[in-house]
């Protein structure tokens, strides 16, 4: 009698086991493939530079196209990452409450993506003292322009499903095309002029070929406990022309989901990776 009663108790905790088990994997598992939350922001013209940004934005990530009168912290903060692109036009100076609300975003722990020429607005955000030069928008100029790869770009994950200009995976130094014609409305903050500046990437291509970190392609400035990151010059041209667009297109991926992973409104979940690790990429921080 006593037997069978421990029988009977190891089979229950067993098949509670099973259930604890198979409800985590399929728990995880659908977490895991939540889409980052994601809020879009265009002031200018929602010409051939920007709505193809905007379309591959809702169609990888769960994204919500904010309007000007969305630019509020509040609201910033129903999103682990704001990206905010311009590609046709300038389309003038924010307004103080706009400029506080995307700085108190970001210090609170928030993720800023800027793009085109929205990158100016590091300046304004009080990141940088220097002021962007500006250029753009050139549909086609024939001219193919990249980023070189560091160690630190390959660490965080930027790199991953990109190959680079010999079809191979990437490794440091090597060179990853992400635009093949034209550019943006964009800027750079040229020959280094910034000084807080935090550089993932170096940027390549002509007329110096091999620009270092003059330019660089990509990278952040820290405000508070969160990120504003900028990805300048040729690089983010979303533009019909681009036969490099599918690499821009991981490549912005792969920059989403890292800045998910470090932002504080973001869910503790993301594409390919399941709860646990998730967690443990944002209390890395």
């Amino acid at each position: 009698m006593e037997r069978t009663f421990k029988w009977q108790n190891l089979a229950c905790k067993f098949r509670q086991i099973v259930f604890c088990l198979t409800f985590l994997l399929f728990f995880g598992i659908s977490i895991g493939t939540a889409a980052v939350e994601v809020g879009f922001v265009y002031l200018g013209d929602e010409g051939p530079f920007t709505a193809p940004a905007l379309e591959f934005a809702e169609k990888t990530f769960k994204t919500k196209l904010l309007a000007k009168a969305d630019l509020k912290s509040n609201t910033f903060k129903q999103f682990g990452v704001i990206w905010w692109h311009e590609g046709d036009t300038d389309p003038g100076e924010l307004s103080p409450a706009e400029i506080d609300a995307f700085i108190d975003y970001a210090e609170s722990g928030g993720a800023v993506l800027l793009t085109g020429w929205a990158i100016r607005h590091a300046t304004n955000f009080g990141l940088e003292k220097a002021v962007a030069r500006q250029f753009g928008p050139m549909p086609e100029d024939g001219i193919n322009v990249g980023i070189t790869v560091l160690e630190e770009t390959i660490k965080l994950g930027l790199t991953e499903g990109l190959e680079n200009i010999d079809g191979k995976t990437p490794q440091v130094d090597d060179r990853i095309q992400v635009n093949s014609t034209g550019y943006p409305k964009s800027g750079d903050y040229y020959d280094k002029i910034w000084t807080e500046f935090i550089t993932l990437a170096n940027a390549w291509g002509p007329p110096a070929n091999d620009w270092t970190d003059r330019i660089a392609a990509f990278g952040y400035w820290e405000a508070g406990d969160g990120k504003v990151f900028n990805m300048n010059w040729r690089l983010p041209n979303y533009h019909k022309n681009n036969e490099d667009i599918e690499q821009l297109e991981k490549l912005t991926e792969n920059v989403i989901n890292w800045l998910a992973s470090e932002s504080e409104f973001a869910d503790v979940a993301a594409i390919g990776k399941l709860p646990i690790v998730w967690g443990q990429l944002k209390s890395q921080k």
